[in-house]
């Protein structure tokens, strides 16, 4: 068996409620972090930081954008960006911060939408072409290609794709507040748009299934820290539909593909409903939301698995020694698979690269099955298989 396929078998028996040989390994890094990283450890800037910390699965971006033109300098200053996206909206990004702000929208009106491009999905453009997305655009960088992402790790890790659920993309061109009034207002007018949406991204997925991705990952914020943004009534009403049609064509086109869903916030009050559409596993859970993993695994068990819940802000950047009582504990999730630790989100520049590394030889050392965790096995999580 290559590497490759050791890595793939390791994450769809996660991911399908067994035990593999160890928890799988993956992880998402702020550009500011990776630089960090670079430099304190003193390696070469081409060092690649999946490699370094033998991730399971890593995460290949193509130019989804509505528009093929994905980056239009506006402005450099001395140590910001503004641009205009391949969504239509104007961002302004700072060196120093991994998020932008949003400082306009290209759809102004509900009216409007039936007016906004949505330029081909199959132009090869979009897959062989360098591209600049929302988050990483700083000055003028780009992201290689989606063919090069694919190509320059092939036989190294297993490959996941990225769509996004009706919600991610339409607050992207119409802003959050006002796709909110249109929820409520214009009902009709909103399905329609996102109607097209739908056919869009089905078919992104699908080009990026075709060019040999293993997972897929779809970008879906419908909350915050205290709760969904609206009822889950209206994202059911919404953005359930297209989500479960997106799931269905995935799976027909490749039966074994495994389909994570990105939430930031708490959005349990839908995940009944995220696993009728097809959704395998649950990504960030985010702590500062409330989420606990192994509360969860408790009452899921087997019916939806969990990436994520290691906390950036007091576990990451805390003291080692409740580092790893926090670890320890959350690796209980992952008795019987079901649970592929990584950070609540993504690993920001805040953390200390040592406390980083520790972490990972946690879960290197304790990550192995069947799983001998001390003090912090917690027995009920071992009656549950």
């Amino acid at each position: 068996m290559t590497v490759y396929e050791q890595k793939l078998e390791r994450v769809q028996k996660a991911l399908s409620f067994q035990e593999p040989d160890r928890i799988p390994r993956f992880d998402l890094y702020w550009q500011e972090f990776i630089d960090k990283w670079l430099r304190e450890k003193k390696l070469p800037p081409d060092t690649n930081i999946n490699e370094y910390y033998d991730l399971d699965f890593v995460l290949c971006v193509m130019n989804e954008d509505p528009k093929i033109d994905s980056f239009t300098l506006i402005e450099r200053g001395a140590d910001y960006t503004i641009f205009k996206s391949g969504f239509g909206c104007t961002c302004k990004k700072a060196d120093y911060s991994p998020m932008p702000a949003y400082l306009d929208f290209e759809v102004k009106s509900v009216d409007q939408y039936e007016e906004f491009i949505l330029e081909d999905p199959n132009d090869e453009r979009r897959y062989t072409q360098p591209s600049a997305n929302i988050l990483s655009s700083s000055g003028n960088v780009e992201a290689p290609s989606f063919e090069d992402q694919m190509a320059g790790i092939e036989g190294k890790f297993a490959r996941m794709g990225l769509v996004l659920e009706g919600q991610e993309f339409m607050w992207r061109i119409r802003g959050m507040q006002e796709l909110f009034i249109d929820l409520m207002l214009e009902e009709t007018k909103v399905k329609r748009m996102l109607e097209r949406v739908e056919a869009f991204e089905i078919q992104i997925g699908l080009n990026q299934i075709r060019m040999g991705v293993d997972l897929m990952f779809v970008g879906g914020d419908i909350a915050y820290d205290k709760g969904m943004f609206y009822s889950p009534d209206t994202w059911r009403n919404f953005f359930k539909p297209v989500l479960r049609n997106m799931c269905q064509a995935f799976k027909a086109a490749k039966p074994d593909i495994k389909i994570l869903y990105h939430g930031c916030g708490n959005a349990s009050e839908v995940f009944d409903d995220l696993i009728e559409c097809g959704i395998d596993a649950y990504q960030a859970l985010e702590v500062k939301s409330g989420l606990d993993v192994v509360e969860l695994k408790k009452k899921y068990k087997n019916r939806l698995a969990f990436v994520g819940n290691i906390d950036v802000r007091d576990v990451l950047t805390g003291d080692k020694e409740h580092l790893q009582a926090d670890v320890l504990r959350r690796l209980n999730a992952a008795k019987g698979g079901g649970y592929i630790p990584m950070s609540d989100h993504s690993v920001p520049d805040n953390v200390p690269i040592e406390n980083y590394d520790f972490y990972m030889d946690l879960v290197n050392k304790y990550g192995k099955y069947p799983l001998h965790l001390g003090e912090h096995d917690i027995p009920e999580l071992s009656n549950l298989y």
